[in-house]
């Protein structure tokens, strides 16, 4: 038996995901989380599989990946931050790729410099070396930082209030923000 021709795989999924096209529509996590009321996944750690019921995420649903930003994300991040940075979408910036997202190679440092538009052509669906969005990408006048961590379903952006007003309200980027709720051990 063929169990990739008569399963379904519900997982979440590691690396860089692409819209699957139609009938397929996002769904923010608010969105999704709106479908359980009774549920109040803990804020404890940053955004990751604890903020979600447990359990198998639904055939119509596919989950969001962990280590890597999404196609209609990371196009949206790079958008508004070319918006916010002094040459625009030819600012000079780096793209690092941690061990694990670079294929799991602990003896070399992938780290490239470029313009910030030369982003995407990193990852492998552009035509690059890797199945992720960076892990880390800034400028060389270090007025933002983007980092996203390997095991988590979000990326935390940091910069002026003005660039993270502007990721709060673009339509496409789903933005919180987090603090780590206290745990019992800290509370006494």
């Amino acid at each position: 038996m063929n169990l990739d021709e008569s399963t379904t795989v519900t997982g979440t999924p590691l690396g860089f995901v692409v819209h699957p096209g139609s009938p397929w529509v996002r769904v923010t996590w608010a969105d999704y989380l709106a479908r359980f009321p009774d549920f109040a996944g803990t804020r404890e750690y940053p955004p990751c599989h604890r903020w979600f019921p447990k359990g198998s995420w639904p055939a119509s649903v596919s989950a969001p990946p962990e280590g890597s930003l999404d196609q209609e994300s990371l196009t949206a991040l790079l958008r508004v931050l070319a918006d916010h940075s002094e040459a625009g979408e030819e600012t000079r910036c780096y793209a690092f790729y941690a061990s694990l997202p670079a294929g799991g190679d602990f003896d070399c440092t992938h780290l490239w410099e470029g313009p910030l538009r030369g982003v995407e052509d990193l990852i492998s669906e552009k035509g690059g070396h890797y199945d992720f969005s960076p892990t880390n990408i800034w400028p060389a006048d270090h007025s933002w930082f983007v980092w996203t961590d390997y095991d988590l379903q979000g990326t935390k952006v940091s910069g002026e209030p003005g660039l993270l007003d502007a990721l709060k309200s673009d339509r496409v980027l789903e933005c919180v923000d987090w603090q780590p709720e206290a745990t019992d051990r800290e509370r006494t």
